[in-house]
This record gives structure tokens, sequence and C-alpha cells, in this order.
């Protein structure tokens, strides 16, 4: 329990430390220079512009904390907020984790849950809600005879992968549902759908790539099984995308 509770957290608390450290870092050169010789006029415009820019990162981050139990608004701002956590926050987080030798993908899932929890709190009970799920072509069964490529319909639901359940089970919602076989596959189905929220199924990598490059839309991140390693007859809790199709509903 404690492993699952500190996976949740780690993003948040690398990014919150990493901060801190900044903080303590400016304040620290600062005072020692101050401390030594004075400032120069040079020196106290330098220290004035990093200074703001260490409020703008504490204040943009405080705002992303309160984002996953308040709804942020303006739309603007919910974007700005959004573009903060994957361009500036993520690297940043990534950085402090490497300094201390941690896997990296337990760091990854941390960041999806935490983006997760972002998305369920400002995305719930869309008026227009035009949903597309994204399933990776990893989880049909590679004997299939048929090869099931943006169209989820083309399976004939024989049972062996999780392409069958999942055609069964979105197919009662009003979402729209494609299997992609790869990045460019993919920003092409958003391009043609045109949707206001993503599902999103993937491996760690490829889920971080996707939320990250499609940051102005709202993309909820849920995690394959790998049970016969990487791109390879992938599983998926079928429950956990029906849950955020209700959610969002």
């Amino acid at each position: 329990m404690k492993n699952v509770y500190f996976a949740v957290i780690k993003f948040p608390v690398f990014v919150s430390l990493s901060l801190i450290i900044l903080v303590g870092l400016f304040f620290g050169v600062a005072i020692s220079s101050y401390s030594r010789t004075g400032l120069s006029l040079h020196e106290a415009v330098i220290y004035t512009l990093v200074f703001i820019g260490l409020v703008f990162m504490v204040s943009n981050w405080i705002l992303i904390l309160m984002s996953t139990h308040t709804v942020i608004k303006p739309a603007w701002m919910q974007r700005h907020a959004q573009w903060m956590l994957s361009k500036v926050y993520y690297p940043m987080a990534l950085f402090l984790n490497s300094l201390f030798l941690r896997k990296k993908p337990g760091l990854q899932e941390s960041f999806l849950n935490f983006n997760n929890e972002i998305i369920m709190c400002n995305y719930r009970n869309l008026k227009d809600p035009s949903i597309l799920v994204l399933l990776p072509h990893c989880l049909q069964n590679a004997e299939c005879k048929i090869r099931i490529t943006k169209d989820i319909n083309a399976c004939e639901g024989c049972g062996n992968c999780d392409i069958a359940d999942a055609k069964a089970t979105l197919g009662k919602y009003p979402v729209t549902t494609a299997v992609a076989t790869g990045g460019s596959l993919a920003r092409k189905l958003i391009q043609d759908n045109n949707p206001n929220l993503i599902i999103a199924v993937a491996c760690h990598r490829d889920l971080i790539d996707g939320v990250r490059d499609s940051w102005k839309l709202p993309v909820f991140s849920v995690l394959n099984d790998r049970p016969n390693g990487p791109c390879f007859d992938t599983t998926v809790n079928i429950s956990a995308i029906e849950f955020a199709i209700k959610r969002f509903l």
C-alpha cells in the first residue's frame, strides 16, 4: 500500500522539491553576493528577473495542484496550466528523478495519474461530449489473420484478445473507438475526429509522449499490461476505460 501511495504522489513531490531547491539556491546565491560586495545595477536587474521567474513558476505550480480539486477558469488558463505541466514541470521532475537514480517508469506513471486527476476534475460531465478512445494495435492477438487499423468494427469478436471486449463494451456508449498503429496514425485520428476529450490506452512511453504532445487537448491515460513483453499481445482493464467514459459523459 505504501509503494502504491508513493507511486501516485511521486511526481508532485519531485516537482515541489525541485522548486524548493531552485528557490533555496537563488536566495543562497543572492544573499552571498550581497553580503560580499553588494549588488551592482546589472546584478540587481538579473536577480529581480530571476526572482519574478521563480514566483511565476511557484504560483503556476500552486494553481496546478489546486486544479486536481477545483475547476480552472477561464479555458485559456487551463491550457496554460497544461502546457506548464507537460513542458516545464515534467522535465524538472524527470531531472530530479535521474539524480536520485530512480527508475523512470515510476515517475511516468505518477505523472499520468496526476494528469488524470486534473482531467477528471476539469472535464467531468461534458455538455457536448465528443470522446475519442484510442487503443494500441498491440492489444490484438498477434496470430489474428485480420489486421485491425483504425476501425475497431473490423474485429470479428473471437474473444482471443481484448479488442473484442473493447468493441463489445465501448459500443454501448456514444464514443468513437479507434485503433492506432503508431503516433502518426494517432495524430491523424485525432485530427479527423476532432474530439474534445481523448481516452488513450498505451504503455508508459507512448502515453507520456501523447499527453505532452497533445497538451492542448485533455488526455485521460489508461496503462496497458504487458504480460508477454512490450508491444506484443498486451492487455488492458476495460473497466478502467468504462469508468472514465462514465465520468466524462
